[in-house]
């Protein structure tokens, strides 16, 4: 007997691999059979069903029945540059038929991703002048752990294997990204974890410090830390902060990992947020998201030299490696996603539009909006009434209101606070209208 035809609903002229016209009740339950999507809620998706988008230009995206949607989220807080360039389409598509893939291990490279190593480098904060490419941000925040330890390793400190990460920080889904991350939530449904890591109090110098004299300086390697958690609820550090945690760092000789893959190429006002926000340089940056600005998937570990001069002086090989680092196609486009980042001063317009976004929000006096805050266009608004905190969950209840009204809203899963990364390309109107 002949099994369920899966493809019912499919255009006659379909052309296999192409996009093409579907019934939407049809693709929806092709969804809701075989795709297992990330941080799959099964209750919530059997209650409100999937959403399938199909189209983006600029900050406006369409579903599947032909609804548009201002997309307040930037897609997963990365579509910097916006929806619909289609000259990076034509520039995949170009280096698709010259080079669409060879790997980048021991001394093979391609042309896109070492010209892409060497803007990065340009780009980079002082001293940060040797690249690692990764398929995501996850994989670009594995690297820069390993390469923390291999650093101390490499000097002879291999008793330095401890990694401090703060309580409210997300690192990515992969175990030692897991195990950095904070977020208990987040962690607990896959332990045992990774040993090694140790989270302290976001923001609290004098924590900081009582961790390390706890944990004992000479066994930590590095603090790893976004420069402004989103996930954990947008909490903009006190000025001064960063300055001395580096102090804090460098008396000790513990290396700083930023953590950029959200708040990187512009997303804060700046091209980086530690550096050009908080005027501090780390040791390793991991990034990814707005690399691409979500085009294709791809990360990078941006590394300072004497990182990567201590390994090469001890004659250590650097024994990592992913089968897509490197994606000529992927670095392709990376290449033109920066280009337009830079020539339409997008990090500036966030400054700037941020600023105005903020400002428009607490005029309105809504009672509900315990404050407004971030950087740029990393804004967070915690939800209350009367001073007291909105019940854990009923940030969802927002988010699905705002997407019923036609928005795309993100929330801190956590704790109740709104959080709104839109594309840096968003109009003055468009951001009049998320007020």
């Amino acid at each position: 007997m002949p099994g369920p035809n899966h493809t019912q609903g499919l255009s006659a002229n379909h052309t296999p691999g192409r996009a093409a016209p579907m019934d939407p009740a049809a693709l929806k339950q092709l969804q809701a059979r075989h795709y297992l999507h990330s941080e799959h809620d099964f209750r919530v998706f059997r209650e409100l069903g999937p959403v399938i988008i199909v189209r983006g230009e600029g900050s406006t995206v369409w579903d599947s029945e032909g609804r548009a949607y201002l997309d307040a989220q930037g897609g997963l807080c990365l579509v910097n540059i916006g929806y619909g360039r289609r000259e990076l389409a034509e520039a995949a598509a170009e280096q698709m038929m010259e080079l669409p893939y060879y790997h980048t291990y021991w001394r093979f490279g391609n042309r896109p991703a070492v010209e892409l190593a060497a803007r990065l480098a340009e780009l980079a904060p002082p001293g940060l002048d040797t690249v690692y490419f990764t398929p995501g941000g996850a994989e670009a925040v594995e690297a820069a752990i390993k390469l923390a330890r291999a650093y101390h390793r490499a000097r002879g400190e291999a008793q330095r294997y401890k990694i401090l990460a703060f309580e409210n920080g997300y690192h990515g889904s992969t175990f030692g990204a897991l195990s950095a991350t904070g977020l208990a939530p987040h962690r607990d449904p896959f332990g045992p974890l990774v040993p090694g890591f140790v989270h302290v109090p976001p923001g609290n110098l004098d924590a900081l410090a009582a961790a390390l004299e706890r944990e004992g300086p000479e066994t930590v390697a590095a603090l790893l830390a976004e420069p402004i958690p989103a996930v954990g609820g947008v909490t903009v550090p006190p000025e001064g902060y960063w300055p001395a945690v580096r102090e804090l760092l460098d008396r000790h000789g513990i290396l700083l990992i930023a953590d950029e893959v959200l708040t990187g190429f512009g997303r804060c006002g700046g091209l980086w947020c530690l550096q050009d926000v908080f005027g501090v340089t780390p040791d390793l940056l991991a990034t990814a998201k707005g690399l691409t600005s979500g085009y294709l998937p791809m990360g990078a570990t941006l590394c300072h030299r004497r990182v990567v001069q201590a390994l090469e002086e001890a004659g250590m090989p650097f024994l990592h490696g992913h089968t897509y680092g490197g994606h000529p196609v992927a670095a392709r486009v990376a290449l033109g996603a920066i280009e337009i980042l830079l020539r339409e001063r997008l990090p500036e317009r966030a400054a700037a539009l941020g600023e105005r976004l903020m400002a428009a929000f607490r005029a309105t006096g809504n009672p509900h909006f315990a404050e407004v805050r971030g950087k740029g266009l990393l804004i967070g608004i915690p939800l209350s009434t009367d001073g007291r905190p909105w019940p854990q969950g009923s940030q969802f209840r927002v988010e699905s209101e705002c997407l019923r009204r036609g928005v795309i809203i993100g929330v801190c899963p956590y704790t109740p606070v709104i959080l709104l990364t839109p594309p840096l390309v968003l109009t003055e109107s468009e951001a009049d209208r998320l007020v």
